[in-house]
């Protein structure tokens, strides 16, 4: 049976599929804070199991992704 963490990383990898999906299809803009939350949603979910299974340059990159991501949402205009 799976572990509680590695269902977060599934749907952490189908939160930013999906927003990747939508976006190259045009659907929402990589600048929108749906676009970003679900960015960050996901990133965090997949850095979680990266950091259970000691992945650390993953966690590293999960890090600096949700970062980016949050500080788009919070600070829209300093990101153009």
């Amino acid at each position: 049976m799976l572990e509680t963490t590695m269902y977060g990383a599934y749907l952490g990898m189908a939160l930013i599929l999906a927003a990747f999906a939508l976006e190259t299809r045009g659907k929402i803009s990589s600048r929108a804070p749906a676009y970003l939350w679900i960015m960050a949603i996901g990133q965090i979910l997949l850095g979680i199991r990266a950091g259970v299974t000691q992945e650390w340059p993953f966690v590293a990159l999960s890090i600096v992704w949700a970062g980016f991501a949050f500080y788009a949402i919070f600070f829209p205009n300093s990101a153009e």
